[in-house]
C-alpha cells in the first residue's frame, strides 16, 4: 500500500489543476495574452513541482492480517498502557465541560452531572481507541522479511507526520485483510469444486 507523508500536496494539485481548467475555458477561442500565457505557465511549472514532490514523498506500507484474538491481546495491552492518558483525558474534558455549563449558566445538577459524565467518558474512550489503535497496526505494518516496522510510539509518531486521512487507508487495508474471507483473494481457476470436463 502506497501513502504519501506529503499528502496535503493532493489539495493543492487539485486547486492548480482546477485553475488550469479554468484558465483554459476562459481562453477558449480567443488569441492568449501574454499575461494568460505566463500565468498558465507558472501553474504548470507549479503543478508539476508539485506532483513531483507528492511522489517523491510516496512510502510503500506491507500490511498483513492478524488473528483475532491476537488483535484482541493487543488491543487489551493498548488500553492497559494508555489507561494515565485516558484518565488525564477524561479529567481535562470534565473540567471543561464543567466551564461549559458554567458559560452557559445550565442550573440543572443532574444535566450537569450527565454534561461532565459524557465529556470524560468520550475523551478517555477516544484515547483508549486511539492507542489500540496504532498498537495493533504497529504490529500489522511490516517489512519485507516479516518483522515489524513500526513500534507503538513510532507508530504515534508517523501518525502524526502522515494526518488523519492517510492513517485511515492504513486502517482500511488492515480492515480489509482482517474482514475478507482470505478465498476471496484466490483466483476462481484455482479455487478447489466441481470443474467442467470438455
Amino acid at each position: 500500500m502506497t501513502i504519501f507523508k506529503a499528502a496535503d500536496l493532493a489539495g493543492e494539485l487539485s486547486s492548480i489543476e482546477e485553475d488550469l481548467e479554468l484558465l483554459e475555458s476562459q481562453n477558449e477561442g480567443e488569441e492568449q495574452t501574454l499575461s494568460a500565457g505566463a500565468e498558465k505557465t507558472e501553474l504548470i511549472e507549479k503543478r508539476d513541482r508539485l506532483q513531483a514532490e507528492l511522489e517523491e514523498s510516496a512510502v510503500d506500507f506491507t500490511v498483513q492480517a492478524l488473528e483475532q484474538d491476537e488483535v484482541e491481546r493487543i488491543t487489551k495491552e493498548a488500553r492497559k498502557a494508555a489507561s494515565e492518558l485516558a484518565d488525564q483525558a477524561a479529567k481535562d474534558a470534565a473540567s471543561y465541560a464543567r466551564d461549559e455549563c458554567r458559560r452557559a449558566e445550565v442550573g440543572d445538577g443532574k444535566e450537569i452531572k450527565e454534561a461532565v459524565r459524557r465529556a470524560a467518558s468520550n475523551a478517555s474512550n477516544a484515547v483508549l481507541a486511539r492507542e489500540a489503535g496504532l498498537h495493533v497496526l504497529s504490529h500489522a505494518i511490516v517489512t519485507d522479511t516479516g518483522a515489524r516496522a513500526f513500534t507503538p510510539e513510532q507508530m504515534r509518531i508517523m501518525s502524526e507526520k502522515l494526518g488523519q486521512p492517510q492513517m485511515n487507508k492504513l486502517y482500511g487495508a488492515f480492515y480489509d485483510l482482517t474482514s475478507t474471507d482470505p478465498g476471496s483473494f484466490v483466483p476462481k481457476s484455482q479455487k478447489p469444486g466441481p470443474r467442467a470436463e470438455g
